[in-house]
């Protein structure tokens, strides 16, 4: 009988049973989602129908994390906290709800609809952070996201958009830091579908 491999193999199973208790023990993370208020109309409806790309991200941004911005460009997150999904396919829901509740546009559909819409609106997130660079005990929450509307069958661009937000927590605890995330995505997603939607107003004048 082969001891060794007999040792060996108790050993493999006693290591991988205290992973398993020690996974189990971890707390799960505290799961956050933002929304999209319902905008005010910003323009006369349109009969035209726009395609919303999935939202790109810039470097340390393409997760789940919630994202710290910390002195000398160091970046951190939070521990123990997520979105509820990964921040493009977060923001991705945001967006579409944001310009769907503006009535500013007819038909607004995702990338994965089986309809293609006249204009294309695609987007990049350049900061979704709660920024603690300045010393401040407090951090300020900086959302950007910019962006290009086109006419791919034409393949006309027709503008560069964008949307910021900036807002300071109330104090350096999780819920208002991401009430400030909420409050600095109104903020960005009210500038950004105002933009959008005054480039397809222009483009739809006769």
């Amino acid at each position: 009988m082969n001891w060794r491999l007999i040792v060996l193999s108790g050993l493999l199973w006693t290591l991988t049973g205290c992973t398993g208790l020690l996974q189990s023990r971890a707390p799960a993370p505290d799961v956050y989602v933002l929304t999209s208020k319902t905008l005010p109309n910003v323009a006369p409806m349109r009969e035209a129908v726009l395609w919303v790309a999935k939202p790109t991200a810039r470097a340390g941004l393409d997760s789940d994390h919630l994202v710290l911005t910390l002195a000398d460009r160091r970046s951190d997150v939070y521990a123990s906290a997520r979105w509820a999904a990964p921040l493009p396919q977060m923001v991705e829901g945001l967006l579409l709800d944001a310009l769907r509740s503006s009535g500013a546009i007819s038909a607004v559909v995702s990338e994965r609809s089986a309809f293609r819409g006249r204009y294309l609106l695609q987007t990049d997130i350049t900061a979704f952070t709660a920024d603690y660079s300045d010393g401040s005990a407090r951090p300020t929450v900086r959302v950007t996201v910019r962006g290009t509307l086109g006419i791919p069958g034409e393949r006309r661009l027709l503008a560069t958009v964008s949307g910021t937000g900036a807002v300071m927590a109330s104090v350096d605890r999780r819920g208002e830091v991401v009430a400030a995330y909420q409050a600095a995505w109104d903020a960005a997603a009210n500038e950004l579908v105002t933009a959008v939607s005054a480039a397809i107003e222009r483009a739809e004048r006769p």
